[in-house]
């Protein structure tokens, strides 16, 4: 049905599309023949990291081609957007943007990690009527699981522009000096994450044993939408999306952290997690085994900043979604979204949501695809000469149709950094895994609503 409609597109012509869009610009703004005028926005983006710039960048072309089209028909108005882009964490990220806003200097496009509260307590405006406005014009073919992840009190609150599905990477080339041969590892560890946890941790004991890594296995030094899947794996119910009630699965999250602590005795993570950049560099450097800390994206990072070479990105790396802990149980893959958001502070929304539309274009898209190494989030960019024949991005870019988003739920980041505090308590010995669990469920008492499992 997508391709029938993409080609409808391509009959009727892109100059038809032009004209439409222009005729929107046109009432939006407001312009007056012969009256020249300026608009100027303001966008803070965040990578986080410097592989994330073409998220900054693509707002610049976006306000480029704006402009060109309103010269082309000959109207007097322009868009000047000045765009900052953060490497900043997550966290002072968020704080400078909380403090520019209580001083009246907020962006007027944003893109910080997605927090319902951001909604609740109007720092942003919704999006919905600007989707649905452009629907047919620009936004058919986003993946439709994606605006789940965006969606909070059946409204939209941001534009996807970047997917990242998190998953299990592994080295194929330890995996062949213990002596298995290229189809036993794509048997053991197929493509489509269909086999255990425990398998692939056995595998991780082999190589560790044999002396031929320093590590089997790294997680996340930090919580995250990676350390959230983890907990999926053990299937671990954290949330409820029926009734919107976070969710405490004690006997699950039991059994999570009983295997961590398996798992450190028998040397296959170590007590301590090591920081992002000891869990990259000693993994492209074939120093550690399996990463449960990266995505379909990270060998962007890795070429860039820890000289991953494209031989080994294609013949010595394998990439799965996160396995189950149990047999027939399903892989996961998780994604943490941090849309193009219009602040509340925003003196022109309509023209900041334009600019969203064209910083999302399918060009747009492969532009970030192409740079970063994700998949694309629209499936239009999938034909673009940017990427099409990029084998690596072409080959995981079902990935995208596997995401789920994490919980929206104002208090779940809260909770999630309470099981990652005992996660890092069970591997260093200070409390047991009962302990753990208990420590939660202390902690549920202080939020609303909460559903047990026992």
């Amino acid at each position: 049905m997508r391709k029938s409609y993409l080609t409808k597109l391509m009959r009727i012509g892109i100059t038809v599309i032009m004209v439409s869009l222009l005729i929107s610009i046109v009432s939006i703004v407001g312009a007056t023949a012969g009256e020249e005028k300026v608009y100027e926005l303001k966008a803070n983006i965040i990578g986080p990291g410097p592989v994330g710039v073409k998220k900054a960048e693509n707002i610049e072309l976006a306000a480029h081609e704006l402009n060109q089209m309103l010269e082309s028909m000959g109207s007097p108005v322009r868009v000047k957007v000045s765009v900052e882009f953060s490497a900043l964490k997550w966290g002072p990220f968020a704080d400078k943007f909380y403090i520019d806003f209580k001083a009246g200097n907020a962006p007027d496009i944003t893109n910080l990690r997605w927090d319902p509260k951001l909604a609740d307590d109007g720092f942003i405006i919704p999006v919905d009527k600007y989707i649905n406005m452009w629907w047919d014009l620009s936004y058919y073919d986003f993946y439709s699981n994606l605006w789940k992840g965006v969606t909070w009190k059946d409204k939209i609150w941001g534009v996807p522009n970047d997917i990242a599905p998190a998953g299990a990477w592994y080295r194929k080339d330890i995996l062949r000096k213990l002596g298995y041969t290229d189809d036993e590892i794509l048997k053991m560890l197929p493509l489509d994450g269909k086999t255990t946890l425990d398998k692939l941790a056995e595998v991780a004991k082999e190589a560790v044993d044999a002396g031929l890594v320093e590590y089997g296995i790294l997680h996340r030094p930090s919580k995250g939408a990676g350390f959230y899947a983890t907990l999926l794996e053990f299937d671990t119910k954290c949330y409820n999306p029926e009734t919107g009630n976070l969710v405490l699965d004690e006997p699950a999250l039991f059994k999570y952290y009983q295997w961590h602590a398996d798992m450190v005795k028998k040397g296959v993570i170590p007590p301590e997690p090591p920081s992002w950049g000891t869990v990259h560099a000693t993994f492209v450097e074939g120093k550690t085994f399996c990463t449960l800390a990266s995505h379909v994206g990270t060998p962007g990072e890795w070429i860039e900043k820890y000289g991953l070479t494209d031989e080994a990105l294609e013949n010595d790396l394998g990439f799965l979604p996160f396995p189950p802990s149990v047999k027939d149980g399903q892989p996961i893959s998780i994604h943490e979204f941090a849309p193009y958001m219009i602040t509340s502070q925003c003196k022109y929304p309509d023209i900041a949501a334009l600019l969203i539309m064209y910083a999302t274009s399918p060009n747009a898209c492969a532009i970030h695809s192409a740079h970063t190494l994700r998949p694309p989030y629209r499936g239009s960019a999938l034909e673009n000469p940017l990427i099409k024949d990029n084998e690596y991005i072409q080959r995981t870019a079902a990935s995208a149709l596997t995401i789920q988003p994490v919980p929206v739920h104002p208090d779940f980041w809260d909770y999630m950094t309470r099981a990652f505090d005992a996660l890092i308590g069970v591997e260093a010995g200070i409390i047991t895994p009962i302990q753990a669990v208990d420590d939660l469920k202390a902690f549920a008492t202080t939020i609303q609503n909460v559903e047990f499992i026992k």
